[in-house]
């Protein structure tokens, strides 16, 4: 089993039990992942580290989005 699949369960059980909590959760690392990407976009320095950043942002709301749905 893949790192984010047992993110995605792990998730899953979280959306089971509090479903507005995790819809909450949910939105909220979405905007951050957004100013992430922002970041990325407009820095002029280190480059690599906000690309990281904004990379592992986005596996994270693919493992969320996951658990949302599934």
């Amino acid at each position: 089993m893949s790192t984010t699949e047992e993110l995605t369960k792990r998730a899953r059980f979280l959306r089971n039990a509090a479903p507005q909590q995790f819809a909450d959760f949910f939105a909220e690392f979405v905007a951050y992942t957004d100013r992430q990407y922002e970041t990325m976009v407009l820095t002029t320095e280190n480059l690599h580290n906000a690309q990281g950043h904004a990379q592992q942002c986005k596996v994270i709301v693919d493992a969320l989005e996951r658990a949302k749905n599934g």
